[in-house]
């Protein structure tokens, strides 16, 4: 997957159909070869737009055709786009089409062909969307899978592209025309197209009235024809189609002075939509004497237009010509403040700061709150916060007027809008408003509406505080069948006083559009506001209107039993036969979350029996020779278990690699000698116990830039790191590196900014995430671990590592009840069978985290889990092993004293080790357990088997936790993580000295 928010064509986001049309408009040359890692939104500024990711396609997914219908009434405006793809491949491919939407924008439906009819999708919860999505890949159906992510970010997952195939999707958008009352549509969808059928309709004009600037294309190509009541339509029709360069289609719309207006009845509710003329009053704002500048320098910083940013600077500060300025830059942190004083409107120290700047890291946004006593402060960001636990923009705490400017698509409009208008300010698009515009803004006061009431009607939702083209424009619910409803409006008014309108709102037609489009104002409401405060909201009126949101996606699904086995109501044409289905299979329902439990209590028993038996800790046997042509015992009992758990061939034991597990992220800490102190719970054993020490495997990368880095010196380091970045933007491997190596030269700050552009590589991709908790937890950071694995369980709450991490997280910082209520959610419900054991890894970290708090307080309160598994059992050893990537076969391997290996094909050492069963499909964890531990050296060792993803990248990324004296006083952990890039490599992650010195 790859990141969205990057620079898009900047000028044609404001149309309707420019989100549309920016979905295709690098299918041709963006697909990727096999195992190319997904680049961060740190890309070159000439990167084209949204593209088709086909990791595994060696020819790349080419667009065939692109039809294109649009509605416009008054300033909305409703998009059909149909897009075929093919796949010139001999194998199937899953392709991911990546695309942003201007504010204003909303994808309100999608289909997809099946056995060549287009089938609707239908709104799902998000995290229910993803699970079903990827069950039924695993299945080898037809699903396809439309979600949104941060900062109006898109992303439709489809699969299959079928061989030699095609593929057709349908896209539905709804948008807001923008102050110029223009629709924009970019003519480059591809090098070259071979069709493309344009049309546009729209209400109440005289088609003549309609301008179009179209560069690059004969005028005659267009068709006008003015249609009956009133409709005006252009369409254009291209075969073999190739555009100018970054050119752009633009339809001009015609002032409409009268007031407009719809109703449609849906679901029992009656929706109304109002453009009301409400001319806008402005005044010359007072020139400030202090200004504060609240600058985002994190990694998607870069991607900012800094040429349209420096120009309205320019003409803001030559308009003022003298005042003092307060930067304030921000990443993951916030730097200390610095002054500069603007004379006669040169700014040119303050230039060259903002110039130098190194754009690398997060972004805390509430780490950039306006200075106490500036006047006007202007926030120059994505308004996209990812790091520090908080993803809400900071509401104002002074009065000071904030205007968030913003040079880039991929932004959180909705949330920089609120916190400019609440605070009085603005929030200004460069990509839409040209320079002067802009310097107008800054320079002046605005009519602003403070608040709307009404009568007949309730939740209404204004689009904007600003009048836009001398417009209000309302949504909201008539009250039962009233034919109109009165809008009472305050407004503010430049001089700072306050008037009130009362206008009254009579529908006097119908249209399709009016209840999405009130459900559609009503998210974005919803939205700008705290993300966890209305997600409930949200995700009712996603599924009800059948919206993409924060909380719901959109599915299509390709049986009728797919629908039923994971109770999502199908299209309308299969509703009848679903709910017979659905009847049926609740009748067949029996599994329950206590039969799952009574099964857990059974397996529990046999692991308290396995703790308490006596194993020999004495020399082994000497080897006997076997017979001919006959199988040794471990070798039967290793086809055994080979053969009931695999369905793969049988795999020999790999040979070890050269490589080596990735140094810890913090400093490397000296060995761990640490005097075994007997636990409570730890049976009746009176014997002393053994010193235990772990070793880790050094590990130095074999690349040039891992080279310069370990030869740079400190002063050095982060210089060479930033001028190797750019040839490494796609690579977790890089910035793991590097914040290694920053760590290891005691520059720990800067180690932790290179470590959280991890946050900005892929929006909400909950596998980097993973990786970046894991490495943060290494770092003995779990405050900032913890907010990052919340979203890891938000996105994937079906997963039980979602909630095993948190816990552990949680178990880092102290925090010992929510801890343990997340490890208990993991032991208590019932799970797919790609996850065996995790349910009892769990409950061992359960009971050690309860006897743990019991020493150190607060006591866990424990009267809702079972007490039938609450016992702590104490280890020597315990070693732990998960990964980053689904549907992946990694192994741990520890071979003790005696030369005795467990690992998958033999799961019981002579000794007592123990190791859990195989996991093949999942993300782990496997767990090796060992009582009592002989005296002696333990070898750990990981093997990447392989994978069965559809999408696969180049290295899969490891986090393994060696524990001695777990679930004692003494309990010690090392965390590392490590990387196996392919099959059957093996790798030695480090020892346990038992006894040793």
């Amino acid at each position: 997957m790859s990141n969205f928010r990057e620079p898009l064509m900047r000028s044609l986001l404001p149309g309707a159909l420019a989100a549309v049309t920016l979905l295709s408009a690098c299918l041709g040359a963006c697909a990727q070869a096999p195992g190319t890692p997904n680049p961060p939104r740190t890309l070159p500024a000439t990167w084209a737009g949204p593209r088709m990711v086909a990791p595994q396609a060696r020819v790349p997914v080419r667009l065939e055709s692109v039809e294109v219908r649009t509605e416009v009434v008054g300033h909305a405006a409703a998009t059909r786009v149909e897009l075929v793809f093919h796949n010139p491949n001999e194998r199937v491919l899953e392709g991911e089409l990546q695309f942003p939407l201007a504010d204003g924008q909303l994808v309100t439906g999608f289909e997809l062909d099946i056995d060549g009819q287009l089938r609707p999708a239908v709104p799902v919860e998000k995290a229910k969307g993803q699970q079903v999505f990827e069950d039924v890949i695993r299945a080898r159906v037809d699903p396809a899978l439309l979600e949104v992510t941060q900062g109006h970010n898109h992303k439709l997952r489809v699969y299959p592209l079928p061989p030699r195939g095609t593929r057709r999707v349908v896209l539905h958008i709804a948008q807001t025309v923008g102050a110029a009352s223009r629709l924009e549509l970019p003519l480059q969808f591809a090098e070259r197209l071979p069709r493309l059928d344009w049309q546009v309709r729209v209400a109440q004009t005289e088609v003549n009235k309609l301008r179009i600037d179209a560069p690059g294309v004969d005028p005659r190509d267009f068709v006008r024809e003015q249609l009956a009541d009133g409709w005006a339509q252009v369409s254009l029709r291209r075969t073999d189609f190739v555009a100018a360069t970054g050119k752009t289609l633009s339809l001009g719309l015609p002032e409409n002075p009268k007031s407009l207006s719809a109703q449609q009845v849906l679901k029992g509710r009656n929706h109304f939509y109002a453009e009301l003329p409400m001319p806008a009053q402005e005044a010359a704002r007072t020139p400030p004497r202090r200004v504060a500048l609240l600058w985002d320098a994190s990694g998607s910083g870069a991607q900012r237009d800094h040429g349209r940013e420096f120009a309205l600077l320019d003409a803001y500060f030559g308009s003022l010509r003298n005042v003092e300025v307060t930067l304030r830059v921000g990443r993951d942190v916030a730097e200390p403040e610095r002054r500069f004083t603007v004379k006669d409107g040169r700014w040119d120290d303050l230039r060259n700061t903002l110039e130098g700047l190194a754009y690398d890291g997060a972004t805390h946004l509430p780490a950039l709150l306006a200075p106490h006593g500036a006047e006007v402060a202007l926030l120059f960001s994505d308004g996209l916060s990812n790091w520090g636990g908080n993803d809400e923009l900071p509401s104002s705490s002074t009065p000071t007027p904030l205007y968030a400017v913003t040079a880039q698509p991929g932004l959180d409009a909705p949330g920089l809008r609120r916190l400019a208008e609440q605070s009085g300010g603005e929030w200004l698009d460069l990509t839409a408003r040209s320079t002067p515009q802009a310097l107008h803004s800054l320079k002046t006061r605005k009519t602003r509406l403070v608040a709307v009431s009404a009568l007949g009607a309730r939740e209404v939702v204004a689009a904007s505080v600003h009048p836009v083209d001398g417009r209000l424009t309302f949504a909201g619910l008539l009250d039962g069948n009233e034919p109109r409803a009165e809008l009472t409006l305050t407004l503010e008014q430049p001089d700072g006083s306050t008037t009130r309108h009362t206008v009254s709102v009579a529908p006097s037609g119908s249209s399709q559009q009016v209840a999405q489009r009130w459900a559609a104002m009503r998210v974005a409401e919803l939205e700008s506001g705290p993300p966890d405060l209305h997600r409930a909201e949200i995700r009712r009126l996603g599924k009800r209107y059948g919206l993409v949101t924060r909380e719901t996606s959109l599915i299509v699904l390709d049986a009728i039993t797919d629908y039923v086995r994971y109770e999502i109501e199908p299209p309308a044409s299969m509703q009848a036969q679903y709910e017979q289905l659905l009847a049926q299979q609740a009748q067949r329902m029996e599994k329950t979350r206590e039969d799952h439990l009574a099964r857990v209590v059974d397996r529990f028993k046999a692991r308290q029996a396995w703790w308490s038996k006596e194993f020999p800790k004495n020399a082994p046997p000497p080897p006997q020779e076997p017979k001919a042509g006959s199988a040794s015992g471990r070798e039967v009992m290793s086809l055994m278990q080979h053969s009931s758990s695999r369905d793969e061939p049988e795999r020999a034991a790999p040979v070890m690699s050269a490589a080596a597990p990735i140094a810890p992220l913090a400093a490397p800490a000296p060995a761990m000698n640490v005097e075994r102190r007997k636990s409570d719970t730890d049976g009746a054993s009176t014997n002393p116990p053994a010193a235990a020490t772990i070793r880790l495997t050094p590990w130095s990368p074999d690349t040039p830039y891992a080279r310069r880095l370990r030869e740079a010196s400190p002063e050095q380091v982060y210089r060479v790191y930033l001028d190797e970045r750019p040839d490494f933007t796609g690579s977790t491997a890089f910035f793991l590196d590097s914040a290694d190596v920053l760590y290891s030269k005691g520059q720990p700050e800067l180690a932790l900014r290179v470590l959280s552009n991890l946050a900005e590589m892929d929006l909400e991709n909950r596998h980097i995430l993973r990786v970046l908790g894991y490495r943060l937890l290494q770092a003995q950071q779990p405050k900032l671990a913890i907010p990052l694995f919340r979203k890891v369980l938000r996105l994937s709450p079906n997963e039980p590592q979602s909630h095993r991490d948190l816990g552990l997280a949680h178990a880092e910082a102290g925090q010992w009840q929510a801890a343990a209520d997340a490890l208990w959610q993991v032991v208590s419900r019932p799970w797919d069978t790609r996850f065996p054991d995790i349910d009892m890894t769990a409950l061992a970290e359960l009971n050690a985290v309860i006897e743990r708090a019991s020493r150190q307080g607060p006591k866990v309160d424990t009267a809702a889990y079972d007490e039938r598994l609450l016992q702590n059992l104490p280890l020597d050893m315990r070693i732990t092993l998960a990964w980053d990537s689904d549907n992946t076969d990694i192994d741990l391997w520890v071979t003790d004293p005696d030369g005795d290996t467990v690992y998958y094909g033999r799961s019981l050492s002579r000794q007592g080790g123990q190791i859990s069963r195989d996991v093949t499909g999942g993300y782990g964890p496997e767990e090796f357990s060992l009582h009592k531990a002989k005296p002696g050296r333990y070898t750990v060792m990981a093997n990447f088997f392989g994978h069965r993803q559809q999408l696969v990248s180049p290295s899969t990324t490891l986090m393994m936790r060696l524990t001695t004296h777990f679930g004692r006083p003494g309990q010690k952990d090392q965390l590392v993580t490590l990387r196996l890039a392919g099959k059957a490599e093996k790798v030695t992650v480090g020892t346990f000295e038992i006894g040793g010195p």
